[in-house]
């Protein structure tokens, strides 16, 4: 009986002991920490080759396009329109007869007149004769006088007499009546020529006729316009740059003009007129650009957007825009180098929407992320994407 319940005791202890000591273990398994190895971080990243290229900077300038010629015509006198010779989009020369006015009356005007001359040629002739016969009687009085053969009154007679002849033609002078009456009829003569050529309206320079503005059997006068002409072989592209853009635009620049209701090729241009002061309507200063238009393309009244350079620069150090990270007081890039990527200060120049002039920082031939930059800090490890050079 003693030694069986000694036995139970035993076995008792025994499982206690067992399970103390698992607890024991279990508990120091809670309080210790298993070390496992951490493995770095990878980014990928893109880069391109540092090298040397050019940049410039663009200005952008809207503008409204005209023709390089514009020409309104008004005729010069009133008149009757007997002809129109011409209808809108109709292309015309130099010279060609656009309108033509009654002339009758100038023209009765004009036999009139010629007539006029014709009588006062007629009336000179005479007067020249009278002159000579004059003259010649006036020297064999004076040579009979001096011989005693005849009175001074007779003498007194032909001086009066040479003298009439005198005022109405006299070699030595353009004063006299029948030359002054020559004068003015020719002077109504030419005066009523020009008036028959006014009836004729010609086109001043080659081009298109734009708009009419009259029919034949109305009455024109020259305080109402008739016709516009427009020669559209070249156009004029009006745009205004502000204060701070206006120096870089100078007279015979090329630049780029884009006219997306034409082409969308652009098309180049030169600049013609730069304002020296600045439109008191748009407060900036007007400027001209004139492009060729031999396709007819380009047409008065489109938009355009003018793009000209305002600075450039050649065999520069230039990387893409986005490689450039703006860091508050500093700009920064990050190079590849042994997998890792280096913080890199840089100092920028001239920019572009696409590229950045680096002015210090960088050299020729180091790898600069371009693209996974903005996920970087020095020294972390990097992996170059497939296109990474």
């Amino acid at each position: 009986m003693f030694l069986k319940n000694n036995w139970k005791k035993l076995l008792i202890a025994f499982v206690g002991l067992t399970l103390a000591a698992a607890a024991g273990w279990a508990i120091k398994g809670k309080n210790q920490k298993v070390s496992t190895p951490v493995e770095e971080q990878v980014t990928f990243v893109k880069a391109e080759k540092v090298g040397i290229g050019d940049i410039s900077s663009n200005i952008k300038v809207s503008g409204k396009i005209k023709p390089s010629k514009e020409v309104t015509l008004v005729s010069k006198m009133s008149g009757k329109v007997t002809q129109l010779k011409v209808q809108v989009g109709q292309k015309v020369r130099q010279g060609d007869l656009l309108v033509l006015l009654d002339d009758n009356d100038i023209q009765a005007q004009i036999n009139l007149h010629e007539a006029s001359i014709g009588v006062s040629k007629a009336g000179q002739q005479q007067a020249i004769i009278a002159y000579q016969e004059a003259e010649k009687n006036l020297a064999r009085m004076k040579a009979l006088y001096a011989q005693g053969a005849i009175p001074e009154k007779d003498l007194e007679n032909a001086e009066n007499a040479f003298a009439k002849a005198a005022a109405s033609y006299d070699p030595n002078s353009v004063s006299t009546q029948t030359a002054a009456q020559l004068r003015q009829a020719q002077a109504q003569l030419d005066a009523a020529r020009i008036n028959l050529a006014n009836t004729r309206i010609t086109a001043p320079i080659d081009g298109i006729v734009a708009s009419v503005n009259i029919e034949a059997g109305e009455m024109a006068n020259p305080s109402a316009p008739l016709l516009t002409i427009v020669n559209t072989d070249q156009m004029i592209v009006e745009g205004n740059l502000a204060e701070s853009e206006i120096n870089f635009a100078k007279l015979g620049d090329k630049v780029q003009v884009e006219v997306l209701s034409a082409s969308t090729k652009p098309f180049d241009g030169i600049v013609e007129n730069v304002s020296p002061i600045a439109s008191s309507n748009v407060k900036a200063y007007p400027i001209e650009v004139r492009i060729e238009n031999s396709s007819q393309l380009i047409k008065g009244g489109m938009t355009a957007q003018i793009t000209m350079v305002a600075e450039a620069k050649k065999d520069v150090i230039v990387v893409p825009k986005e490689a450039v990270l703006d860091k508050g007081e500093k700009f920064v890039v990050y190079v590849v180098q042994n997998n890792k990527a280096q913080e890199r200060v840089v100092e920028i120049g001239l920019t572009t929407d696409a590229k950045a002039e680096i002015t210090k920082g960088l050299e020729v031939g180091e790898q600069v992320v371009v693209s996974g930059q903005q996920y970087l800090s020095d020294g972390a490890k990097v992996k170059l994407e497939t296109g990474g050079e």
